[in-house]
């Protein structure tokens, strides 16, 4: 049961053996006005799937619903292409005559900053892009379609597959290659036409590109490598990576790069390959380009990474789950990938985590010890400037963790887990549900609580959980507290209860949307939630304080005389302002 906004407070008895008085509401006093001033931020979370540089400061990205994240060497911009189709394929003659090709068969062409439709090819999803100049490109797509264009217009050419082809590069209009699914090759232009030559493979070919000095690479599916040298006839070479690798580009004669899942990216002369060093979170690379010494590569969640200073992601779109706020201000948020900032003297920075693996998670006594907990088990536990890595008896999701006084820590998760340590190890403790547990809190030891799925919220003792009733079976997301007879829980479809150490009492929702995370000081309760929404309960009324995106506010931290940080979508990390 939801309490419409605007409706009065409505309290709600919960069985505990007798009828009780209606429970008095902490007012706290309206207090200070208060603003979320967003403070670092990604332009996009789209997948990126097609790259093109002009230079070492002007590059562009193009992905899915129709995005284009240009770089103009100070910061990334996102640029309306005017479509919704995934921009599958980018190509540029100059920095001032850019083109661009989408799943829904459009060509279009960037010009005086500007995008426009150049052409549409019907009944074709065009996946690949290349050109020679301002005139003379191609572009490949399914049903082993290729079309060229040139200063007489466009041309269909006949082609010897109806299969989809990936991409394609040339070094002249008499020497194209194309490469698309079942390891298909085909080449131009032996009298003029399209030849499909023999593959030693059957695996997807997603990439090609040449040195221009008689090496040509293509790759695939399964770490999948080809290479066509001097003697005109493709053979596999050894892959360092079992991945699917995805596109190729060369950086100089007989120098490649590659780029594929698991941000893996792969340096080489065409014929041996080595990995290189990548600091990021992992997400999957479909995306590489190379101008002016500098290179780039771009994938999923808005990732984009340079080369400059080593592989280094310089935007992302990723989701931040957590965020920790310590005494003397510092802070570190975590989440999609392994992606983590850490907050130092006021600024964030991206740091780089010993984990690919999503994190949802933290708590501790201060910024120098932190347990930070995510996917497949994961816990980390930070002493110091050290980070290591902790087994666990729970392979799967692990959501979220308390750090109290003596090292006693408890940690929650998926399929109703909740793990103990005292600071040697982990162990399971029985919660009595199987459902999701989302969050954990506590004032001390012997009082921890845990909320989730259906309204499920548990009490522990310090030896066992046991379950309260509440007056809703909305998914509950966040819990937070000044002591055990003062406790909040806010979850889905606005809900927000109080406990006055006797019973229920439901407020009136600032929102019908989903509210992911509540936290509170003296005076105060915040919850954040749907459209970067975050909203003040001052014990009378809730107050507005939008971010500005219409992203997922996910979790809040701080408060109290620390800096209350909110972070979400589109890797934002928003600060609150007195």
């Amino acid at each position: 049961m939801r309490v419409p906004r605007g409706v009065a407070l409505v309290t709600v008895l919960v069985a505990l053996g007798g009828c009780l008085a209606e429970p008095t509401l902490p007012t706290g006093g309206a207090g200070p006005t208060v603003a979320m001033d967003v403070v670092a931020r990604g332009e996009t979370n789209t997948s990126f799937l097609s790259a093109w540089a002009a230079s070492s400061s002007r590059a562009w990205f193009g992905g899915q619903g129709g995005v284009v994240l240009g770089w103009d060497g100070q910061r990334y911009q996102a640029e309306t292409a005017g479509v919704t189709e995934t921009i599958s394929g980018l190509w540029g003659a100059d920095a001032d005559h850019l083109l661009a090709v989408g799943d829904g068969g459009s060509v279009l062409r960037r010009e005086d900053g500007a995008w426009s439709v150049d052409t549409t090819i019907a009944g074709v999803q065009l996946l690949g892009l290349w050109g020679l100049d301002r005139s003379r490109y191609w572009v490949v797509g399914t049903g082993g379609y290729i079309a060229q264009h040139s200063a007489t217009g466009w041309r269909q050419m006949s082609v010897p597959t109806s299969t989809e082809l990936w991409s394609l590069w040339g070094r002249s209009d008499e020497s194209l290659v194309a490469v698309g699914n079942n390891g298909t090759v085909v080449e131009c232009c032996t009298n003029g036409a399209w030849q499909r030559v023999s593959t030693p493979t059957a695996q997807p070919l997603f990439g090609v590109a040449g040195d221009g000095a008689g090496r040509v690479v293509a790759v695939g599916a399964s770490g999948t490598i080809l290479l066509r040298d001097g003697s005109g006839v493709w053979r596999q070479v050894a892959s360092p990576t079992p991945v699917t690798l995805f596109r190729v580009v060369a950086v100089g004669n007989g120098d490649f790069t590659i780029v594929g899942d698991g941000g893996r990216i792969l340096r080489g002369n065409g014929e041996q390959w080595s990995l290189a060093s990548v600091s990021g979170p992992g997400e999957n690379l479909r995306a590489v380009a190379t101008a002016g010494g500098r290179q780039f590569a771009a994938g999923w969640f808005g990732e984009v990474l340079d080369d400059r200073d080593g592989w280094q992601v310089q935007h992302t779109g990723a989701v931040l789950f957590g965020a920790h706020v310590a005494a003397d201000g510092r802070g570190l948020a975590v989440g999609l990938g392994g992606l983590a900032y850490a907050r130092e003297a006021g600024a964030w920075r991206r740091i780089t985590l010993p984990t690919e693996t999503s994190l949802y998670g933290l708590d501790g006594p201060n910024a120098s010890q932190l347990l930070v907990v995510g996917d497949s088990g994961t816990i980390l536990r930070r002493e110091g400037d050290s980070w290591q890595h902790e087994s666990s008896p729970f392979g799967g999701l692990l959501r979220s963790v308390w750090w109290g006084p003596g090292g006693r820590a408890m940690i929650v998760g998926a399929e109703g887990t909740a793990l103990v340590s005292d600071g040697a190890g982990w162990r399971s403790t029985s919660t009595g549900t199987t459902g999701f547990l989302r969050h954990v809190w506590g004032h001390e030891w012997v009082d921890l609580w845990a909320v989730g799925d259906s309204g499920t919220v548990l009490r522990w003792n310090g030896a066992q959980w046991r379950r309260l009733e509440t007056p809703v079976r909305a998914l509950l997301r966040g819990v937070w507290g000044r002591s055990s007879r003062d406790v909040w829980v806010a979850g889905e479809e606005g809900v927000v209860l109080h406990w006055n150490g006797a019973r229920w009492a439901q407020l009136p929702s600032p929102t019908s949307g989903a509210l992911r995370a509540i936290i509170g000081d003296g005076t105060d309760i915040w919850v954040v939630g749907e459209a970067g929404g975050a909203w003040r309960w001052d014990g009378q009324q809730w107050s507005t304080f939008s971010v500005g995106i219409p992203g997922l506010l996910i979790d809040i931290a701080g408060g109290s005389g620390r800096p209350l940080v909110a972070v979400g979508e589109l890797a934002l990390i928003a600060e609150g302002r007195r």
